[in-house]
């Protein structure tokens, strides 16, 4: 008969803790993160219910919100006729290898470039880059000047992405929409 060992109390104690956190975590996974906060606290501390009233915003159309960013970010947000987009694309944007900075004036944009490429080449670039990373793609047809417009769906329907491609002198301007529900990131 093989010896019984006994774990202390404080090492179980502690394990089923672990265990407890691990299990919340999961389930608080499947849940969106708008949808939840989670509130950290020192185990000594007893959390309070917040009472305070959160105030209700209403958005200038074309104004930039005074507001912080959508949950999980710090980029601000401007309301415009497509919807509100965020001041500045996520890091995890693709911009093509060739791309550089290109200001657009008078447009209010999430980002713009410049790249030395055809219209169709980039089209066929983002459509490839965004079809991997798994959402749907919209290309539409040229336009009259040889422009495309191309949209991009997540499996959020609020995450929307759209992008314009203009030919500009041998090269192709990129002007980028992307929706403040897209702000954690675009995969």
């Amino acid at each position: 008969m093989r010896p019984v060992t006994t774990r202390p109390v404080a090492t179980l104690a502690l394990a089923a803790v672990v265990a407890g956190t691990l299990v919340a975590g999961c389930a608080s996974a499947s849940v969106s993160p708008a949808s939840t906060a989670v509130a950290v606290s020192s185990p000594s501390a007893s959390p309070e219910p917040s009472t305070a009233p959160v105030p209700s915003l209403t958005p200038v159309p074309g104004g930039q919100s005074n507001g912080p960013g959508p949950v999980g970010t710090l980029i601000p947000t401007t309301q415009t006729d497509w919807g509100e987009i965020l001041d500045d694309l996520p890091a995890s944007f693709p911009i093509h290898p060739d791309a550089g900075v290109a200001e657009v004036a008078g447009e209010v944009v999430s980002g713009s470039f410049e790249a030395p490429a055809d219209v169709d080449a980039l089209v066929a670039w983002y459509a490839d880059t965004f079809t991997e990373r798994g959402y749907a793609i919209d290309t539409g047809s040229a336009l009259e000047d040889g422009s495309r417009v191309m949209d991009v769906a997540a499996d959020l329907p609020e995450c929307r992405i759209q992008i314009t491609f203009r030919p500009a002198d041998g090269s192709t301007i990129m002007t980028v929409l992307v929706a403040s529900a897209c702000a954690t990131g675009t995969g």
